[in-house]
């Protein structure tokens, strides 16, 4: 046998198992085990079982499970502090850790694979070693792509939602309201969101004893937001001097929104200059086109002279 045989026998046999383990899992989710469940109630451990967002993740976590124990013995401390806090920030915390990451990204590339043979399969190619290890690659850097995507995604949400709760918190605290009350206030009448959650955070851990400035700090590093960070600030400062906090909500609200109106300014700007590109490429010949075509057919055609010379 030859060793493209022998690869093509491999993914064949790979292909079935990844299948029918999905497929289990998909049975096992719709007619979940009955017992199972009412033994967790009568011990109250449901809410220790995650509750994953996305299908993909409920089918491939027995899967990146399983790897847990073979990744914890690599000592990799810098990479797993760092992905921890990719995840709060990306509000991905709650969905896997560090080490069920890389199971994940393991899982990924060989279901990127799997799905690549069975195409190249249906297409009745043979896919070469270069495209294998390509694949691969791709599909084991896939979820940190994803997980950068989401954290851009909510961060723009969080800048989105910024201005709207400072006013709500800034009438809140001048109608008399204290700090905890406008928060409570803000939580309860806005929209849900990403920005609602890390409030609702930092009203918990004040709650929990811990200071109002430390849990306005644990704040600013969740999101890593500048707008944030710079509120953040201002509060602490206002809070340690005892100034009003209400004059200092006021000026941050109308700073913010002074930004979001500066920087809604330059991406108009930026967009004529964008546009400038697809115009000369697809917009001008086709006016050209309509404009100087029948002029050109015209001289063509019916002018004896522009004929002869070409």
């Amino acid at each position: 046998m030859t060793f493209d045989s022998v690869l093509s026998l491999s993914f064949q046999l790979l292909g079935m198992v990844c299948i029918g383990f999905f497929i289990f899992n998909a049975v096992k989710l719709i007619f979940p085990d009955q017992e199972l469940l009412a033994a967790q109630q009568r011990l109250g451990v449901e809410s220790a079982n995650r509750v994953y967002r996305h299908w993909s993740l409920k089918f491939l976590a027995p899967f990146y499970s399983a790897m847990v124990p073979r990744i914890q013995q690599i000592k990799m401390p810098l990479y797993r502090s760092k992905k921890r806090k990719q995840f709060i920030v990306a509000g991905l915390s709650d969905q896997f850790d560090a080490d069920e990451f890389v199971g994940l990204k393991v899982c990924a590339s060989a279901v990127a694979l799997v799905f690549t043979f069975l195409f190249y399969l249906q297409s009745g190619k043979e896919m070469g070693l270069a495209v294998a290890v390509l694949v691969l690659v791709l599909g084991f850097y896939a979820p940190d792509y994803l997980v950068m995507e989401t954290r851009k995604k909510r961060q723009k949400m969080m800048i989105r939602e910024l201005p709207n709760v400072m006013d709500l918190m800034t009438l809140s605290v001048e109608a008399g309201m204290d700090f905890m009350a406008a928060v409570s206030r803000v939580i309860q009448f806005s929209k849900p969101g990403p920005l609602k959650e890390e409030l609702s955070t930092v009203l918990k851990e004040i709650q929990l004893g811990t200071s109002r400035s430390d849990a306005l700090r644990n704040l600013a590093d969740r999101t890593e937001l500048t707008q944030i960070s710079s509120f953040v600030s201002i509060l602490i400062q206002a809070d340690e001097m005892g100034s009003s906090i209400g004059g200092v909500l006021r000026n941050q609200s109308d700073l913010l929104r002074r930004d979001r109106f500066a920087k809604a300014e330059r991406e108009g700007a930026k967009a004529s200059q964008k546009i400038l590109l697809p115009l000369v490429i697809c917009i001008l010949p086709a006016v050209f086109i309509v404009i100087l075509g029948p002029v050109i057919c015209d001289l063509y055609y019916n002018n004896p002279l522009f004929k002869n010379f070409l």
